[in-house]
C-alpha cells in the first residue's frame, strides 16, 4: 500500500511540474508569437513549412502552394505601404508611370509582331485583333515584370543587410520601420532566403508553362559543361598520382648504391618483394583513380541528360503556349475581325479585312494538318464596282 501511494504521489507530482513546463514554454510562445506583426507571423509560419519540406522531403504541391503563399502575402503586406507612400509623391508616380509606359509599349510592340507573324499584313490594319492580342500577351508580361521585381528586391536586399550591421553599433537597429518593429536583421536575413526560393519556383512554373522560353545555347567559344569540369577535374587527379608515382620512382634511382652489395639471398628477396610491393601499390592507385574518373563521368552524364530533357520539355512547352496564341488570335481575326461581306469580291466562305480603296486581306479556313493555325491569309487586289469587277485568278 505504500509502494502505491508513493507510485501515485510520484506521478502526480511529475504530472504537476509537466504541466507548469508546458504552461511556462507555451506562455513563452505565445508572447514570442504576439511580439511579432502579420507579416513576420507570415514568414515565420513559412520558415516553419520550409524546415519540415526539409526534413520530411514532402512532394507535394498543396504544401509548396501554401508554404509560398505565406511568404507572397507577408512581402505584399510590407511592400504595398511604401508603394502607396511612393505613389503619394510626385517623382514617386512619375516614376512608376515611366516604368508602366516601359512596360506597355514592349507590350504593345509583342502583341503587334504576333498579329503580323498571324496575318502577314501590319497590325495598324487590324486594331481589334491587336487589342486582342495585347489581352493575351498580358499575362506574360505581367509574371515577367513581377518576377524581375522579386528578383531586383532580392538583389537590393543584401545592401540593406549591409547598412543595418554598419548602423547597428552607433544605435540604429531599423531603417523604415515603426519603434515596435522587432528582429530587424532577423527578418531582413529570413525574407531574403525565402525570396530566392520564391523566384526559383516562379522561373520553375514559367518554364514549365511555356510562358518564359529557356535561352538557346550558342555554337560560339567554348562552352564548359558538367562533362568538361568533371574529366578536367579528374585528369588533374590523375596527373597528380602519376607525378607521385614518378617522383618515388626518381627519388628511389637517385639514392647511392650501398657499398657492400647483399651477399645472401634473402636480401636480394626481401628487396624484390619490396619493389613488387610497390608496383602494386601503385596500380591500384591508378585504378581506384580510374574508377573514380569513370564515376564522375557517369555522374555528370546523368545530371547532363536530366537537364537537357528539362530544357527540351520547357522549349517545347514554351512552342505549344505561343501556338496556342496564335490560333486563339487567328480564331478571334475570323470571326470577329474579318466581313464575311464587303464591296470588293471574295471567294465563297472566306471573310475580308479591307486595308485600304485598293487592297484586301481574305482569310479562309483551311483544316490541313500541316497548317498549325488553321487559316490561310491573302493580300488581293480589291476588285468592285468603282474599280472593276472580276474573278480572282
Amino acid at each position: 500500500m505504500e509502494i502505491t501511494n508513493g507510485i501515485r504521489t510520484l506521478y502526480l507530482s511529475g504530472k504537476n511540474q509537466g504541466r507548469r513546463f508546458v504552461s511556462k514554454k507555451s506562455v513563452g510562445v505565445v508572447r514570442f508569437w504576439r511580439s511579432l506583426n502579420f507579416a513576420q507571423r507570415c514568414y515565420f509560419s513559412a520558415t516553419c513549412l520550409f524546415a519540415l519540406w526539409l526534413y520530411f522531403d514532402i512532394n507535394s504541391v498543396a504544401f509548396e502552394l501554401l508554404m509560398f503563399s505565406f511568404v507572397l502575402v507577408g512581402v505584399f503586406k510590407e511592400t504595398w505601404p511604401k508603394f502607396m507612400l511612393v505613389w503619394n509623391s510626385l517623382p514617386g508616380k512619375a516614376a512608376i508611370l515611366f516604368v508602366y509606359a516601359v512596360i506597355a509599349n514592349f507590350a504593345l510592340a509583342s502583341a503587334s509582331g504576333m498579329v503580323n507573324d498571324v496575318t502577314g499584313v501590319s497590325a495598324s490594319a487590324l486594331p481589334y485583333s491587336h487589342n486582342f492580342a495585347l489581352i493575351l500577351m498580358l499575362p506574360s508580361w505581367f509574371f515577367l515584370t513581377s518576377t524581375l521585381l522579386l528578383f531586383s528586391a532580392i538583389i537590393l536586399t543584401p545592401l540593406y543587410l549591409l547598412v543595418l550591421l554598419l548602423l547597428k553599433p552607433i544605435g540604429i537597429k531599423r531603417v523604415w520601420h515603426p519603434p515596435e518593429y522587432r528582429f530587424v536583421f532577423t527578418t531582413a536575413f529570413v525574407r531574403y532566403i525565402l525570396t530566392w526560393g520564391v523566384f526559383l519556383k516562379l522561373v520553375v512554373i514559367a518554364l514549365q508553362l511555356g510562358i518564359v522560353e529557356p535561352v538557346a545555347d550558342s555554337d560560339e567559344g567554348e562552352v564548359v559543361t558538367i562533362d568538361y569540369a568533371a574529366g578536367k577535374l579528374a585528369t588533374e587527379i590523375l596527373r597528380s598520382e602519376e607525378g607521385e608515382v614518378a617522383a618515388l620512382n626518381k627519388q628511389a634511382s637517385t639514392e647511392p648504391v650501398l657499398e657492400r652489395e647483399p651477399d645472401n639471398s634473402s636480401q636480394q628477396n626481401a628487396i624484390t618483394k619490396a619493389q613488387a610491393l610497390a608496383n602494386v601499390t601503385d596500380t591500384s592507385k591508378q585504378d581506384e583513380v580510374r574508377q573514380t574518373i569513370k564515376q564522375i563521368n557517369a555522374d555528370a552524364n546523368e545530371l547532363n541528360n536530366e537537364l537537357d530533357d528539362v530544357l527540351r520539355d520547357a522549349a517545347e512547352k514554351s512552342k505549344s503556349f505561343r501556338r496556342m496564341q496564335r490560333v486563339a488570335l487567328a480564331h478571334f481575326i475570323f470571326e470577329y475581325e474579318a466581313d464575311a461581306r464587303s464591296r470588293c469580291a471574295h471567294t465563297e466562305s472566306s471573310r475580308v479585312i479591307e486595308l485600304n480603296d485598293y487592297e484586301i486581306l481574305q482569310v479562309t479556313q483551311n483544316k490541313d494538318e500541316t497548317n498549325e493555325i488553321g487559316f490561310d491569309y491573302q493580300v488581293l487586289a480589291c476588285k468592285s464596282a468603282a474599280i472593276g469587277l472580276g474573278e480572282n485568278k
